[in-house]
């Protein structure tokens, strides 16, 4: 007669995980539905990670990105709703509206230029004669984009 067969230790998620062997691999950008994901798990029971942890990995992914309200959501999930922003996710937030200002007022002449129908086709069609008579691949293509954006930017 055999012994009896004991179960084998079950192992969560967290055993599994690839996460910190991957993300220094990704973009910024891919983490955050990556950690969205590790959340849910977390919700399910199915990984025995910290929600708080899984909160401070996302506010330290969001330092050198642009996204300073979500980063500030995220400071308050981490630190409770009343928690005092610190003064330089503040001021990160003032710069990205001044750097969001200058490059709206930078391209204010082209937005012009596109929406002026008149200045449009002409524009178009000399983008056409430049198509036809230019010999390089290289201008064609970067002509053509010029063409589509164009069109692009007066369909909306």
């Amino acid at each position: 007669m055999t012994a009896p067969r004991s179960e084998p230790p079950t192992a969560d998620a967290a055993t599994y995980d690839l996460t910190s062997k991957i993300s220094p691999y990704l973009d910024l950008h891919m983490m955050f539905p990556l950690l969205e994901y590790i959340d849910s798990l977390i919700s399910s029971k199915s990984i025995s990670y910290s929600p708080q942890d899984v909160a401070q990995a996302r506010l330290e992914l969001l330092k050198p990105t642009h996204m300073v309200d979500y980063a500030m959501d995220i400071y308050r999930e981490v630190h409770g709703e009343n928690a005092t922003i610190p003064q330089d996710m503040e001021d990160q937030k003032a710069g990205v509206f001044k750097l969001m200002e200058e490059l709206t007022i930078g391209q204010a002449k082209f937005e012009e230029l596109c929406m002026n129908e008149e200045l449009r086709v002409s524009l178009v069609f000399i983008i056409y004669i430049i198509i036809i008579c230019t010999p390089s691949l290289l201008l064609f293509v970067v002509f053509s984009h010029i063409l589509l954006f164009i069109n692009l930017r007066h369909l909306s």
